[in-house]
Order: structure tokens, then sequence, then C-alpha cells
């Protein structure tokens, strides 16, 4: 058993959640609120360390009334610095991580009230973050990437509902809603949207 996963973004025309200097705002007012909302509905919302580090997101309830969600930050090395909105104290926050982070950096974060689980392996698996937050009680996950994030949990199968506004730019090139290996054709994609 896992939580029902909702994969929320806004991209340009070509794709991309983010230019190739990380710009990202591209949400207008509606979009904001209904993105609130979203999370006020929800009771976790997932990011990846790019995401953390390049946006800084707080990742709480603001345009809408509504309960914060469990923040969750999903960072292999811990390379997000401990200064971040995510490790403020308006919602609660945890982060899976690698045996390959630093001891150091993750005893500074749990002295921040941050709950810090480390894995094995190389690389957290989606799957068991979905698994553990389920554990806690944890029914409905809002996934905001980034791109990388959002290809780990897709290429698993791990997204249950799209929720993706389109919105009239083009950047050319940056960062793309879903950012990974890619398959060569439609054979291989071991998902199909409905």
């Amino acid at each position: 058993m896992r939580p029902y996963v909702y994969l929320a973004a806004a991209a340009t025309i070509d794709g991309r959640i983010a230019s190739a200097t990380g710009f990202s705002r591209l949400s207008c007012p509606h979009d904001l609120r209904r993105l609130h909302a979203l999370r006020a509905s929800v009771d976790a919302v997932i990011v990846g360390a790019n995401t953390a580090i390049v946006d800084n997101p707080r990742l709480t309830v603001r345009y809408v009334e509504g309960r914060n969600p469990i923040r969750v930050l999903i960072d292999g090395v811990l390379r997000a610095p401990p200064n971040l909105r995510i490790f403020d104290t308006s919602a609660p926050t945890l982060v899976f991580t690698t045996m390959r982070a630093s001891p150091g950096k993750i005893e500074e974060l749990r002295s921040r009230g941050v709950e810090v689980h480390v894995v094995n392996g190389e690389s957290v698996d989606p799957a068991d973050v979905l698994q553990t937050l389920y554990k806690r009680g944890v029914k409905k996950v809002l996934l905001e990437g980034g791109g990388k994030t959002n290809w780990e949990f897709l290429m698993r199968c791990l997204v249950d509902e799209i929720i993706l506004t389109i919105t009239p730019y083009v950047f050319g090139c940056g960062v793309s809603l879903i950012d990974g290996e890619g398959y060569s054709t439609t054979e291989e994609a071991p998902f199909s949207l409905s």
C-alpha cells in the first residue's frame, strides 16, 4: 500500500518547468490558489534537492485556508543547505537521504527539528519514501518536482494523477517537466495516461 500521488506543475508550451537560468515562476494568481488548495488537501508534499535549492520553496499553504502538509525532501547526499525555507518551523519536514550524506549535516538538521531518514544504497527509492509515509498515516501526496524527481516517480508507475498547467510561454531550453533517461518507443513506457 502507498499514498495516492498527484504530480502538479506549471510548464511552458515546450514542456519546461524552469528556464536555463532557473526562472520558474510560471503560475498566475488563479493557478497559485488552485495549487495551494491542492496542497491543503494532501497530507504531504514532496520535492527533490534541485527544486529545494533553486526555488527555495516554503511548501506551505498560503493562498487559501487550510492546514500545511508535511514537507518531504528527497536529497540523496544532503546538498540542500540548512538555511532553506523547507527547514523552517512553519510545518514539519522529513528528509530522505542516503549513507553518503554528511553525518554533521544530518545532526544539524535533526537538532533543528527536521526528521531525517537515512536509507541504505546509493539513492533514495521513491517507493520506499511512499511506503514510509503511508505507515505514518499519509494517504495523499503532492509531488512538486522537479523534473528528475518527477521522472523517478513516473518511471516506477508511482503517479496516480497529473495536474498540469500549460502557460503561454516558450523557453526553448531549461528544466523539463520530466527529466530522465527516457524511452525510445511508446511500447517501452511502463505507463499510459488516461
